[in-house]
């Protein structure tokens, strides 16, 4: 894996959980779709987490880091 500079204070600590959002269109209305997950580590083009036991690679510009 390639090593990344990220800004500090956007990218979580190895282990700590965090929520992640994306928003998704249906026919007349936008949803959004949240998850609760421990980070493991990040590219610039992605998350790699750990949600409910199970290691997933998510899009950076699908899903967006935010405060509930």
């Amino acid at each position: 894996m390639t090593d990344i500079e990220l800004p500090i204070g956007l990218t979580p600590r190895v282990g700590a959980e965090f929520h992640l959002v994306r928003w998704t269109r249906g026919h007349d209305v936008w949803t959004a779709e949240t998850i609760l997950a421990v980070y493991v580590s990040s590219t610039a083009d992605e998350w790699e987490v750990d949600h409910l036991g199970r290691r997933r690679r998510l899009p950076r510009q699908e899903w967006l880091r935010f405060t509930p």
